[in-house]
């Protein structure tokens, strides 16, 4: 199907688009749920840190790079020219009416705002995939209740975006639960999505500022930034590496000489 590359202690799919569109095909006519995972940069330390989260990536049908800032050391540019999948901008290439013309999705999501940015790009960027229902961590709505919603309208698809790990603790206790077909979590994803995909106030609008506000918004989420930090995380994460082998390599050799 693909082929899986190691970032840190993270496994992640990599794949054609075209290999990815058949993949999203196929999981919507299965008549069990699948589960796709889109990881950024941040996330990789919450994976190092967390069993659950990767007990639950280890369950999952696909894990693949959110953005591209996490194949800084694959030459991301030319898997990309050769129609590789390098972030969530190729896979938004595949929301067509061709995958997605008739589909159903349900969006569970961390505010009431984050539900109206999204419900907005969802209905501009693909207006053939109905959203059939909309539930926010911030509502007074029970686990329990959540469920049989999505269960009563039976979402062809269901977008995750919770908080820390608790996207993750949702799928691992539900999955069995929910009457979907495709489960795509976003959770760590979600801040830089919107960020790249700023909604313009109005004011700004009509004093013809729309650049200048999208720019501004965007620093925070500039590649190069991030391309930087990520870079120094896999320095720090190597180094470490070494230091432990070299622990090893040292308490071997005095058990060694202890025999001696």
């Amino acid at each position: 199907m693909g082929t899986r590359i190691k970032i840190m202690d993270l496994e992640l799919d990599l794949l054609a688009e075209e290999t990815l569109e058949k993949e999203v095909i196929k999981y919507l006519s299965n008549d069990f749920l699948n589960v796709i995972h889109f990881i950024s940069a941040e996330y990789i330390d919450t994976y190092d840190k967390n069993e659950l989260v990767q007990e639950t990536l280890a369950e999952a049908d696909l894990v693949l790079p959110g953005e591209k800032t996490i194949l800084s050391l694959f030459h991301v540019d030319v898997l990309e020219t050769g129609g590789m999948m390098v972030d969530y901008h190729s896979a938004l290439r595949l929301c067509n009416s061709k995958i997605l013309g008739g589909k159903s999705c349900y969006l569970v999501l961390r505010s009431k705002k984050e539900a109206r940015a999204i419900k907005g790009y969802l209905t501009k960027r693909c207006p053939f995939l109905k959203i059939v229902g909309v539930c926010t961590a911030d509502e007074e709505m029970s686990e329990e209740a959540l469920i049989n919603d999505i269960n009563t309208q039976v979402p062809d698809i269901i977008f995750l975006s919770l908080k820390n790990t608790d996207g993750e603790a949702w799928i691992h206790q539900n999955k069995g639960k929910l009457n979907a077909k495709l489960c795509v979590a976003l959770g760590s994803m979600m801040d830089l999505m919107l960020g790249e995909n700023v909604a313009v106030p109005q004011i700004f609008q009509t004093l013809h500022l729309d650049d200048i506000y999208r720019f501004v918004a965007k620093i925070p989420y500039s590649a190069y930034r991030r391309r930087r930090i990520f870079l120094k995380k896999m320095d720090n994460y190597n180094n470490k590496k070494l230091q432990e082998q070299a622990d090893v390599s040292e308490e071997l050799s005095d058990e060694g000489n202890q025999r001696e």
